[in-house]
């Protein structure tokens, strides 16, 4: 039956009719089908063109590793012939294109390559055969062609062990000093010498956008390890993940919607970048049970794979040990505040060294130092977190989750979710010289919003990363402000984040301790604190003699009005027993009484802090000094603080 039989054509009904309009909306859904299967077959065609040539690339990179063990008595040389023939390597001692490398020494212990791409330390330990054939295992027959053992009819019956040995040993002699520590990278993003992003997957490297070979890179050897996640093999932009992870997010219950929502997804770009950023913060989830916590988490696995160190319980020496030379992220669930707290503490610590990626040193077995360093990031999340120092907290995004939006508790599932890694990553290699542009940008508002270098470097760096995987269209299409960026800072205004509300400076933090720590000593069957005593005498409710007896009990001493300011001053002695033992659960105190509470206090601003009070004038007109006064019976070296102008200095604040 034809169209025309049907009545479908347009011009044979009245237009705005019911029968055209309905023909109208049938031809635009039909069209729209068409569209969508359209875009499914492309992007069905894309996605095997990207598998196919990542595969493709992979058989390559194999392909030279098998070409480089081959025999070179297929090119002519005999077994034993090859030093003969000038086919020896760049340190003159082993034969060229030969199966293992030498990388160099320390002390007593020579560096190779492997056959499998690993590092051979000696230890140490002697070579014998079976250490030799661990180390050319694959290629045992090359050893017995470079270093040829004969037996009594002319026949190749094995390798000589020792000439191996002097060889090898003189080939990392020939390369030079060399460190396991500073040298060996594995999994991870990375920064070349010339500062060029280096994506190690395991057992590939990605760099200028093709898949190589692990090994040396400039003065990095790049060890081969299990496999991570491999960029995508060609530009993502249509087909970009982003936007769709985004609204995935928003089905959690974030405190800050769509500002914790970019900070979350700019922290899968950390994840993915690692060591190759200069500042790599982290994230905590707070959230009661049922809030989505360990949904999220799996959220991270998917987005990461098995790039990803996960786990719901971690010691900080485990962890070391685990991810070694990697720069992985690492996710802890259920890190809680009530199970192992000084476990707990020590892994924080671990997030904060890692975030600069400070070493560590710790000794070893063989009674010689040994150095960790890590460069990961980490999201942690649990319903009670451990408590956090100000100086951890201040590299630190904390996400706090509500109950889950949808009433089945559930959340969107992701399309082509083995894929999202991959593409993500690629958007992240492809944006990298964009980064330090973007990440400027949002440092520039979010110092207008009151935030310090490590706020900048901590919030910027999420909403750079963020930023770099959504760009301006991915943005623009979740609503997302892009063009300006004030709202990111107004929203993230430094007074206003919980991540800094209790970050603050050296001497404060110190002499708040000092203020509201109580007192061994009881007053009318109570034990006050300094502040409290301080009130008291404020208000009249205790006499001066009083105050001041109560606080010699502390080792602070008590000056009367006008010695320093307006009203009453204290002076701290530098060294006490007594007050180190107030603040011994302190970074402040110590039982011994040499803690260091007077160098924090130095660092506070005049008037508020003094380091000595005016007790007359010398001859030249200028004022005489003393900075020692009298506390609990005993002259000693104080730091003096005015109690007016720490007042003013606390309304001003406060303002």
């Amino acid at each position: 039956m034809s169209e025309k039989e049907t009545g479908s054509y347009p011009q044979e009904r009245k237009k705005g009719s019911p029968e055209w309009v309905a023909a109208a909306a049938a031809r635009a859904e039909a069209g729209l089908k068409e569209d969508a299967a359209r875009k499914v077959a492309e992007g069905g065609k894309r996605k095997v063109a990207a598998v196919t040539g990542a595969a493709r690339e992979k058989l390559e990179v194999q392909a030279e590793r098998k070409g480089a063990r081959s025999s070179m008595a297929r090119a002519g040389i005999e077994p034993g012939q090859w030093r003969k023939a000038g086919e020896t390597d760049e340190t003159g001692y082993i034969p060229a294109d030969a199966p293992v490398k030498p990388l160099g020494y320390d002390g007593e212990q020579f560096f190779f390559v492997d056959t499998r791409g690993q590092v051979f330390n000696t230890g140490g330990k002697a070579m014998g055969v079976e250490r030799l054939q661990i180390l050319f295992a694959g290629a045992e027959d090359f050893l017995c062609w470079a270093w040829p053992s004969y037996d009594k009819k002319g026949a190749i019956a094995g390798f000589k062990s020792e000439e191996v040995r002097r060889d090898l040993f003189a080939a990392c002699r020939e390369r030079g000093p060399w460190s396991m520590s500073d040298l060996v990278r594995g999994r991870g993003a990375w920064r070349t010498d010339d500062g060029r992003l280096l994506l190690h997957c395991g057992e590939y490297l990605w760099l200028d956008g093709k898949l190589r070979d692990t090994g040396e890179v400039g003065q990095h050897f790049y060890v081969r390890r299990p496999a991570g996640i491999v960029p995508w093999p060609h530009p993502v932009d249509g087909d970009n993940p982003a936007p769709e992870l985004f609204r995935a997010l928003r089905s959690w219950n974030f405190e800050r919607g769509d500002v914790d929502c970019m900070i979350q997804l700019g922290w899968y770009g950390v994840a993915m970048m690692g060591a190759a950023l200069d500042w790599r913060p982290s994230i905590f989830t707070v959230g009661d049970a049922g809030a989505g916590k360990s949904e999220l988490m799996k959220l991270h696995k998917i987005v990461l794979g098995r790039s990803m160190v996960s786990t719901t319980n971690a010691s900080e020496a485990g962890l070391y040990q685990l991810v070694g030379h990697d720069s992985v992220p690492i996710g802890i669930d259920e890190m809680e505040g009530d199970d192992g707290i000084e476990q707990s503490q020590k892994i924080i610590k671990m997030a904060r060294d890692a975030a600069s990626g400070s070493v560590r040193i710790r000794g070893g077995a063989d009674h010689k130092g040994v150095e960790f360093q890590a460069r990961s990031s980490f999201a942690f999340s649990g319903i009670n977190p451990p408590p956090i120092p100000p100086a951890s907290m201040s590299r630190l995004a904390v996400l706090q989750l509500g109950p889950l939006k949808s009433r089945d508790g559930k959340v969107p599932q992701l399309k082509d979710p083995e894929s999202v890694g991959p593409r993500l990553l690629r958007r992240v290699a492809d944006g990298w010289s964009r980064l330090p542009d973007i990440y400027e940008q949002y440092r520039a508002v979010l110092r207008e919003a009151g935030h310090d270098n490590r706020g900048q470097s901590t919030f910027g760096t999420f909403l750079a990363c963020g930023h770099l995987l959504l760009g301006d269209e991915g943005m623009d299409a979740l609503g997302l402000p892009f063009e300006t960026l004030d709202w990111w800072g107004e929203q993230l205004a430094a007074d206003a984040v919980p991540e800094l509300g209790d970050k603050k400076p050296a001497w404060l933090d110190c002499l708040d301790h000092i203020l509201t720590t109580t007192i061994d000593n009881y007053n009318h069957g109570v034990k006050l604190s300094p502040a409290q005593v301080l009130e008291k005498l404020e208000l009249s409710l205790m006499e001066e003699t009083e105050a001041r007896s109560i606080l010699a009990a502390a080792d602070v001493g008590l000056m009367p009005k006008g010695t320093l300011g307006q009203s009453y001053a204290l002076a701290i002695p530098n060294q006490s027993k007594v007050l180190g033992r107030m603040l011994e659960n302190t970074p402040y105190g110590h039982r011994g009484g040499s803690g260091s509470w007077s160098w924090a206090l130095r660092r506070g601003p005049e008037p508020v802090v003094a380091k000595g009070f005016v007790v007359g004038s010398k001859p030249d007109g200028s004022v005489k000094l003393e900075n020692r006064y009298s506390v609990a019976g005993h002259q000693r070296r104080c730091m003096f603080i005015s109690l007016s102008d720490f007042r003013t200095f606390q309304r001003q604040e406060r303002a």
